[in-house]
């Protein structure tokens, strides 16, 4: 009796959750504005693209080098640009140019994030862009990434520890619970993915708690793409996933 009663309670505690605060669980943004240079990035300059309703969105630019693609990127939900200043700086070393979003409500960007008009948003940046853009997105940037790709933007797609869409994380979380039916917010991406053509690479931590890595394979095995393959990135979880032997590999698929 007493499980049962325990089990009931967290039942009605996470749908309480999810009615009352989806938004704060999927778009836990960190707001704080912080320039390139004062996230030791000193080879980025802030750029601001207005969106059609008036909003400003930041974004992190860098140009290519002579024959080097652009790296369109998108973030995951946890803490903002500033956070990636490590790895953006290691893609521009290489000779990649770079555009990274700051979404609505991140970074300093105004606005309140909501599905539809993250993927507006995304369109938007990319349709601006010039010259030979690779896709990369992470996580929640994985599901953004995934419907641009579906368009036909982009000449190669990288998918970092990709889900399948939101009802299926709080399923993985969730096992027991019937969740599925109050999320908005829901980032289909298996239902996108077939409509990927382009080369597709996915890296996934094999131990990552939070998004199994069998989404990163389910994601994989329907994506349309002819030229798709799998990194497994062995005892690492949802973070941690530049290694040495990724990053090599990674900008070889990117350079290619």
């Amino acid at each position: 009796m007493l499980k049962t009663a325990v089990m009931i309670m967290a039942t009605s505690y996470v749908a309480w959750y999810i009615e009352r605060f989806e938004h704060e669980a999927v778009y836990p943004f960190d707001k704080s504005y912080t320039t390139p240079a004062e996230a030791g990035a000193p080879g980025l300059v802030e750029d601001v693209l207005v969106t059609e309703d008036g909003e400003q969105l930041i974004v992190w630019r860098a140009a290519a080098r002579d024959g080097f693609p652009t790296v369109l990127y998108f973030p995951g939900n946890a803490g903002g640009l500033k956070e990636r200043a490590e790895r953006f700086g290691h893609l521009i070393d290489q000779g990649f140019g770079l555009a990274a979003l700051a979404y609505r409500g991140s970074s300093g960007s105004s606005g309140q994030p909501e599905e539809e008009v993250l993927v507006r948003d995304a369109l938007a940046l990319a349709l601006g862009e010039t010259g030979p853009l690779v896709i990369y997105g992470e996580s929640l940037g994985a599901a953004v990434a995934v419907r641009i790709a579906a368009v036909g933007i982009g000449e190669r797609l990288v998918l970092e520890a990709p889900f399948t869409s939101i009802p299926d994380l709080l399923l993985a979380q969730y096992p027991t619970e019937t969740l599925g039916h109050l999320i908005t917010q829901r980032w289909e991406s298996l239902a996108a993915v077939p409509e990927v053509t382009q080369p597709l690479l996915v890296i996934h931590g094999e131990r990552d708690r939070l998004v199994p890595i069998h989404m990163g394979e389910r994601m994989l095995a329907a994506a349309g793409s002819a030229e798709k393959q799998l990194i497994r990135v062995a005892e690492a979880g949802h973070s941690g996933l530049w290694t040495m032997g990724v990053r090599a590999a990674l900008f070889g698929f990117l350079g290619r």
